[in-house]
């Protein structure tokens, strides 16, 4: 049987808080330090926030008001999960499952199960407000901001988001309820005892460990990661601001809470591809080779892709360092059509073949323009 023990949240740091916060501030001093931040009183002028601190009624009337009607995903748990979304026991899969309902109805769901001592649990995340609610988007601006990132609505009652990490940096903020936040920094990661990387409840590569009981015998390192870890809790109108790659657990704390978050990445050229796509394919890739040819792998990446000595090429000219120079269109797309070709080497002809014509189609359509 396992043995958790519940956490003793008074012995982590404290996340640190700001107020005020302007462009420069988050620029220079926030989003440089590379921690997260919580940032009270950020959003505290939004129509919404106000609406929610009237009652949950007007909250209510303030997305029906403004919900197109369009059905967005919902997850549904039972209340033997008492509010955690997670892994099954078996990891054959997730402990919940899902449908699409407009928001104004999934609001009016959790409302009506506010009273219940041991209500199903509902969480949709990551709704894109100019899609399902424009008028809210407009209305949930924040001038802090000078790069494009579109606002997305969290709404559940009291439920946990166990473990994982954005790709992107982002600023969540509270509009109703209170969330606390777990965060734990990227170098953790061997202490957090991470799932299946294609198998995470939000999606994203998710810790086995529940924050709130661990079970230290199961998981003895991620003692190691408390040590590390900082705690913030934050109530409407306050948002916190999460570096892309810090890992958090985000647990709502109230029968209803709804927050709005914005993801950007300003590390991210347009053209980049993913990086976790990257991890994917290496895995594809290098993994099978023996240890002797992965650890000359190794090398190559820290050379070339890390540049753990610098630059790799300075005996080359700048146009002529092909893919470890400028990166042109017709650069960008030699590299794409390597990647495909090498996932659709071994795919049956009749699949491969014509997802490699569509390629090249479009790269000789490129090249016309």
């Amino acid at each position: 049987m396992a043995e958790e023990h519940a956490l003793e949240r008074h012995s982590l740091a404290k996340t640190r808080e700001w107020r005020e916060v302007t462009v420069r501030t988050l620029r220079e001093q926030i989003i440089p330090a590379d921690r997260p931040a919580v940032l009270r009183g950020l959003a505290g002028s939004w129509p919404i926030v106000r609406a929610a601190a009237e009652s949950p009624e007007a909250l209510s009337r303030y997305i029906l008001a403004r919900d197109s009607g369009r059905p967005i995903r919902v997850m549904m748990g039972r209340p033997e999960i008492h509010g955690l979304y997670f892994f099954r026991d078996d990891m054959r899969g997730l402990n919940f499952e899902q449908a699409y309902r407009p928001a104004h109805e999934i609001l009016a769901s959790i409302v009506g199960y506010a009273d219940l001592s041991s209500p199903p649990s509902l969480y949709t995340g990551a709704v894109g407000l100019e899609d399902t609610l424009p008028q809210m988007a407009r209305e949930c601006r924040l001038e802090i901001l000078d790069k494009p990132a579109r606002p997305r609505m969290w709404l559940g009652n009291a439920v946990t988001a166990a473990t994982h990490y954005d790709n992107s940096d982002g600023i969540n903020c509270m509009v109703a309820g209170r969330k606390r936040f777990t965060f734990f920094p990227p170098e953790q990661l061997p202490n957090l005892y991470v799932g299946p990387l294609e198998l995470g409840p939000g999606g994203q590569p998710t810790s086995l460990v529940r924050v709130a009981a661990p079970d230290f015998q199961r998981f003895p390192r991620f003692a190691q990661a408390l040590a590390a870890a900082e705690t913030a809790e934050i109530g409407p109108g306050d948002a916190v601001f999460i570096p892309n790659l810090w890992w958090h657990n985000v647990e709502a704390l109230e029968p209803l809470n709804l927050s709005v978050n914005f993801w950007w990445f300003d590390a991210l050229d347009d053209w980049a591809a993913e990086p976790f796509a990257a991890l994917a394919h290496s895995l594809l890739a290098l993994s099978p080779l023996p240890e002797s040819r992965r650890e000359i792998w190794r090398m190559m990446f820290e050379h070339y892709v890390f540049r753990a000595g610098g630059d790799p090429v300075p005996y080359l000219a700048p146009d002529r360092r092909g893919m470890l120079g400028e990166m042109t269109p017709a650069l960008q797309d030699h590299m794409r059509s390597q990647l495909i070709r090498s996932l659709t080497k071994r795919m049956p002809k009749a699949l491969g073949e014509p997802i490699r014509r569509l390629l090249w189609a479009a790269r000789r359509s490129g090249e016309g323009r």
